[in-house]
């Protein structure tokens, strides 16, 4: 996995885990459309999920679900595959063992408002996922983008409870929290701090020469131009006889 990516997927973690208590090991609740997408792009759930969260994982099902595609895959043999996968998995306690219910009210039963049990919701299904949207808080969705596992950034609505419930913090405890938060996924309140500019050489070409140089200069010409010369005196030559 990419250092982007991976940067990318702990950032959203480390949101959850701060704001709602979202601990390793992750519990990854798989419903039938993600598996089903799985298998037509031959991903390995078992394998890339927890390589992709970067801890350890429980992934998990219901039997709502199993139930919900058993059926649909007697009418549409498409869904035979989806159903094989997904039996395959842990089945999770719902409490409609007695009475099955459809998947997406399970689904919805399981996560309440504020999703207690913590579940990392595993779906293709773009109905559910817009209900999480806008009426659960902290949990976080998981999906197939064309091969690649991808989490998707905190809702509007779980990102106004943080906040919310930030302000409801101490002293003490917003300390606390912002060490948490640069040791983890990096303090991003904080512009970095930018680099002090040392003061730049004045361009030579662009300066005129010091007037105190030019007299300085006018004056060793002038002692030049005053000092005498010394005259050589020629010796007069004596002719032999």
């Amino acid at each position: 996995m990419k250092i982007k990516r991976y940067k990318r997927v702990q950032h959203v973690l480390g949101f959850f885990k701060n704001n709602f208590g979202l601990q390793p090991p992750y519990c990854v609740l798989l419903d039938a459309t993600f598996c089903g997408a799985a298998l037509e792009v031959k991903v390995k759930i078992s394998e890339q999920i927890p390589k992709y969260l970067g801890a350890e994982t429980k992934l998990v099902t219901t039997q709502c679900i199993i139930l919900e595609v058993e059926k649909m895959s007697k009418i549409s043999s498409k869904l035979r595959g989806a159903w094989i996968v997904v039996k395959q998995f842990p089945v999770h306690k719902c409490g409609h063992e007695s009475s099955p219910v459809p998947a997406f009210s399970c689904i919805k039963s399981l996560l309440k408002k504020r999703n207690p049990a913590k579940y990392i919701v595993a779906s293709q299904d773009n109905e559910l996922r817009q209900r999480i949207h806008k009426y659960v808080t902290g949990a976080p969705i998981l999906y197939l983008h064309r091969s690649a596992p991808t989490l998707e950034y905190p809702t509007e609505k779980s990102q106004a409870m943080a906040k919310k419930s930030l302000k409801m913090l101490t002293a003490h405890e917003k300390k606390t929290l912002k060490c948490l938060k640069r040791q983890y996924i990096g303090n991003d309140d904080e512009p970095p701090p930018q680099k002090k500019k040392k003061p730049k050489n004045p361009n030579p070409l662009s300066c005129k020469k010091s007037k105190k140089i030019k007299e300085s200069q006018q004056q060793n010409v002038v002692e030049i131009k005053g000092m005498r010369k010394r005259h050589r005196k020629k010796k007069e030559r004596v002719e032999l006889a």
